[in-house]
């Protein structure tokens, strides 16, 4: 009978190291959470405003809105804030804002107090947000890092689809959206900003060490010697505390992409109304996030294995593709088709812009990293409606589609000499 080995059996220089730990498990949970309460209250607050306060859609806006102001101003102090205060306080912090919140927007007694609550919340989601992230891809293995960072990607698409969908079904049987009746909405997310917290509790968001080693053999014949000490990082002066300057690029990059997809969500049921295609419009986001899911499964290792640009160049050519479709479409099929465009274009931008900003800083720095990011987006989404909103006015809903396509192939060049000609010279070398 042969006698087991005492020495264990050595890994498999070739091995692929784990990807879904405990901690990037509990990070995808957490943001899902958070990002199903934004959207969530976000599909039914302007209707909730305009029944209980009595005041036009305009004011009913406002108070959906003031939101992103809120999150814009802390994803600027992300930064600073969590080097001052650390990580978990600003997390529990946020994820309690996030339980008190939505039953304070039920007792407001104003528009006002409302808009003060809505502010508030959007500080606490933009700092949190951040500092999720942040944890997320510090549980991640380095030769895995895009695919890491793809999946969490799917896990805020999971939230954003989920929210608007369970709002809206909610305000519409129940008319939940309508005076007192906001009552299980705001309910309801408080549960789950609850079960949120409770995750946060048990999450790990230290910064990590250090990158993994490429493989095993390369751990074993690591030099034995002292380490070099690292020294301290200087204070970085004016905006690059607030800023992280390794993804300021494509954070500005992203902020103009994001103008088309803003146009899309503002203004996609005006255009499925103009053409009688009913209630498609909803339709239309469940294909597009059923398509990103998918498509997220394979794009994030051919980030890994070949590169950035391989994602980023071909979205922005389907994105305006998808656009156009939108602009064009006669028929219920056509819109379905531009919803599968839109997702592999705009859906692979969003997630391979996040890869780039996280994978160009210091890992210490990844939570600042997609702060600068997401900062992009919010701006791109906040001036997105009213830029659209001005080329319906001069050429209307199609002409609006059409300008936006046309505006995302003018991209293509930019993002080339702001991003891609160094991603493509790092990949070559």
């Amino acid at each position: 009978m042969p006698v087991p080995s005492r020495h264990p059996v050595p890994a498999r220089p070739d091995a692929r190291p784990a990807l879904w730990s405990r901690g990037f498990v509990l990070a995808c949970l957490a943001n899902i959470m958070m990002f199903f309460n934004v959207h969530f209250l976000l599909s039914t607050v302007a209707g909730y405003t305009v029944a209980r306060f009595a005041v036009g859609d305009a004011v009913g806006g406002a108070v959906a809105a003031v939101f992103i102001l809120g999150t814009l101003v802390s994803r600027v102090l992300a930064g600073p804030l969590i080097e001052r205060f650390g990580s978990r306080p600003l997390l529990l912090i946020g994820f309690a804002a996030f339980v008190a919140a939505p039953l304070l927007y039920w007792a407001s007694g104003s528009v006002g107090a409302l808009l003060g609550v809505r502010a508030v919340h959007g500080l606490a989601f933009g700092v949190s947000s951040s500092v999720i992230a942040g944890a997320a891809v510090n549980r991640l293995p380095a030769s895995r890092l895009s695919e890491g960072t793809s999946h969490y990607s799917s896990s805020t698409l999971i939230g954003v689809a989920a929210g608007p969908m369970i709002g809206l079904a909610l305000a519409g049987s129940a008319g939940a959206g309508v005076g007192g009746g906001f009552g299980p909405v705001a309910v309801i997310a408080s549960a789950v900003s609850l079960a949120g917290l409770v995750t946060a509790w048990f999450m790990d968001v230290r910064p990590h060490p250090a990158a993994p080693a490429a493989s095993a053999t390369a751990a074993v014949t690591a030099p034995t010697t002292e380490p070099t000490p690292v020294p301290e990082e200087a204070p970085r002066p004016g905006w690059a505390r607030f800023v992280e300057p390794g993804a300021a690029a494509t954070a500005a990059v992203a902020a103009l992409y994001s103008l088309g997809y803003a146009g899309v969500v503002a203004f996609l049921a005006t255009l499925a109304a103009e053409r009688g295609f009913g209630a498609v419009a909803s339709l239309f986001f469940a294909v597009y996030a059923a398509t990103v899911l998918v498509s997220r499964l394979f794009t994030g290792r051919l980030m890994d294995r070949r590169g950035a640009n391989e994602v980023m160049l071909p979205a922005f050519l389907l994105f305006a593709a998808g656009l156009a479709a939108i602009a064009a479409a006669d028929q219920v099929w056509v819109l379905l088709v531009a919803a599968v465009l839109v997702g592999l274009g705009y859906g692979q931008l969003l997630s391979a812009g996040q890869v780039i900003c996280v994978t160009r800083v210091p890992r210490q720095k990844a939570g600042m990293g997609a702060s600068t990011y997401f900062l992009g987006i919010d701006v791109g989404m906040g001036l997105g409606p009213l830029l659209a909103g001005a080329f319906v006015q001069w050429w209307g809903t199609a002409g609006m589609f059409w300008v936006l396509a046309g505006f995302i192939l003018v991209l293509v060049p930019v993002y080339w000499l702001a991003q891609g000609r160094a991603l493509h010279a790092e990949v070559r070398s």
